[in-house]
């Protein structure tokens, strides 16, 4: 699975180099002259930016680490990796749903099209789409050992509650929604959408792990380490 690693590994960094040289999305003056063009202010940055440290963690442990179905003793690269994919999968899954489905509704609400006349398509299927046919080549055919639950929930949660602090953060310091839709809500209503979202997240986890262990029926191990039934 070396090429097709490193293949994904490649494929993100270029759309990630496009995007900072030749790509300027309008933002507010507060904003705009943050690093990296301030694209981390989007959830789908973060989602992409994680899809390729896995990958790019996978590259590593195909090298020096082990693809091995169950090893009992596996090192510290391939333990990351599989933390690591846990979120990926997870957070790939919930960009997607969110960004189409969205965007079915009424693409000014996830995508302006102030936007959209800078943003080249492919940028944009590469960011939105891509990721999650990626992932779940991956899931079905690379061999790895789900974490436990609890810790990996635990990574997820952290990332998800992270970027919701952040977008609030940004909202009281520079007085702008990094989302469209988020201004039509109140704040009863941004309540429940980031804990519905939390919830979906959960839900997404849980599919990735069940469906880790109905395509790889020989490890079927739980995620304490013991026998699954």
């Amino acid at each position: 699975m070396l090429l097709y690693h490193l293949s994904v590994v490649l494929f993100n960094s270029y759309v990630i180099w496009y995007d900072q040289q030749y790509v300027e999305i309008p933002l507010p003056d507060g904003i705009k002259n943050m690093s990296f063009k301030a694209r981390g202010i989007f959830l789908t940055f973060w989602c992409f930016a994680l899809q390729t440290i896995y990958f790019g963690t996978a590259v590593l442990n195909d090298i020096i680490g082990t693809n091995a179905t169950a090893p009992k003793n596996p090192p510290l690269i391939r333990r990351v990796k599989d933390i690591v994919f846990s979120s990926a999968f997870t957070l790939a899954l919930y960009v997607f749903a969110t960004f189409w489905g969205l965007y079915l509704i009424d693409e000014d609400l996830i995508l302006p099209a102030h936007i959209q006349e800078v943003l080249p398509n492919w940028i944009n299927h590469g960011m939105h789409t891509t990721i999650v046919p990626f992932i779940i080549l991956e899931l079905l055919l690379t061999n790895r050992n789900y974490p436990t639950r609890k810790v990996g929930l635990s990574v997820t949660l952290l990332i998800n509650f992270t970027y919701v602090f952040w977008i609030h953060y940004l909202y009281f310091t520079q007085g702008t929604w990094v989302y469209p839709f988020l201004d039509l809500m109140n704040w009863s209503t941004r309540i429940l959408f980031c804990c519905t979202s939390s919830i979906i997240g959960v839900l997404f986890y849980i599919l990735g792990e069940n469906i880790h262990y109905i395509v790889t029926p020989k490890k079927k191990l739980s995620v304490n380490g013991s026998k699954r039934d």
